[in-house]
């Protein structure tokens, strides 16, 4: 199971979000070109030993923002992210540049990749449209824990811009770029690098171009190698799920656990896991759970298990599922099975 974050650069919450290790990949010799030691970038945010991840391995997407903000600091470019995306090549993003680069035309490039970024990047999106003569991409992360990701949009918006030119050419550029961010100190930067005019504090990261665009060919369109590459991608998909689910059964037996000593609080549940709550309660919340609605499951589910074929009496099993008084699990049965334990127990669980 990927490692559970803990906390942040100052004790706080630390956000769940995992993004593809080939993010990675090239990240050192772009710090070491710049004059820093991407040793001691990696270690001090948390990425020491991710270089030989493989591409179906995950990193903390919040530990790759600091990594950007560090080696932003320490080799003196506040424009780290943007130059790093820049020179970004789209096959290094590993499978979901693939997807994009062997697809027939842009149009069918871009959807791919909104389609299929989630997988790449949990709790992320990019979202192609199109309205009359302009398309536009956004990008944005949905998760109100990860510290600031400046440096990430920025180098994001830049490597969804070599994906285009390399079906539109290395002289293209876009109409905008809006993004989310206050304005940095040096924007010229930014104009030099997408060669249009670049909006901050706008609703969306956004790329925006011309329709007409869409309908161009991708160069290395290869109809097997897409295939194959959305064959892996949904098997990381699958994975991720399965982690998911191992994790859920984790969960409920650690509540199944402590519940003959009361209610579980969802304190102690993380404290068993080993991981902080707010993780707990977010990575729930990712598989469509609360705690209070987990515990309530659990013990749904066990009530049947206990009374079947008599093995437990009613108030055995009210102590076991964690009820102080053996009325209070009476109206909880009631309110799931539509009859009282002991009328259940004297029919069906028998």
């Amino acid at each position: 199971m990927t490692r559970l974050p803990t906390q942040g650069r100052s004790g706080s919450p630390a956000s769940s979000t995992t993004v593809l290790a080939s993010v990675v990949y090239g990240l050192d010799a772009f710090i070491a070109r710049l004059g820093a030691q991407p040793v001691d970038v990696f270690s001090r945010c948390g990425l020491e030993g991710r270089l030989s991840s493989t591409p179906s391995e995950t990193v903390s997407l919040d530990a790759y923002c600091r990594t950007l903000d560090y080696a932003a600091s320490k080799t003196a470019t506040a424009n780290f992210g943007l130059w790093f995306g820049h020179q970004f090549a789209p096959r290094r993003l590993g499978m979901l540049g693939y997807a994009a680069l062997s697809s027939s035309i842009l149009g069918d490039a871009l959807d791919n990749l909104a389609t299929f970024f989630p997988i790449h990047q949990d709790n992320s999106i990019v979202t192609h449209s199109r309205q009359g003569e302009t398309a536009r991409l956004d990008y944005d992360v949905g998760d109100p824990l990860l510290h600031d990701h400046r440096q990430d949009a920025e180098l994001t918006l830049a490597v969804l811009c070599n994906i285009i030119r390399d079906a539109c050419g290395q002289n293209w550029t876009p109409v905008a770029v809006h993004f989310r961010n206050k304005a940095p100190s040096c924007t010229n930067e930014h104009e030099k690098v997408f060669g249009c005019k670049v909006l901050f504090g706008q609703q969306t990261n956004s790329i925006l171009f011309p329709s007409a665009s869409l309908a161009t060919p991708m160069p290395a369109a290869d109809g097997l190698l897409f295939s194959a590459i959305k064959d892996g991608l949904l098997q990381i998909q699958a994975h991720k799920q399965s982690l998911e689910q191992d994790f859920l059964l984790q969960v409920r037996s650690v509540i199944l656990d402590l519940l003959p000593h009361g209610h579980p609080s969802i304190t102690q549940v993380a404290e068993r896991l080993g991981c902080p709550y707010w993780t707990l309660q977010r990575r729930l919340a990712a598989s469509g759970f609360t705690h209070r609605l987990l515990v309530e499951d659990v013990r749904r589910q066990h009530a049947l298990k206990y009374l079947r074929n008599g093995e437990h009496s009613v108030s055995q099993t009210a102590f076991l599922l964690g009820y102080s008084e053996g009325s209070a699990f009476t109206r909880a049965f009631t309110r799931w099975h539509g009859c009282s334990p002991r009328s259940w127990q004297g029919t069906t669980g028998r």
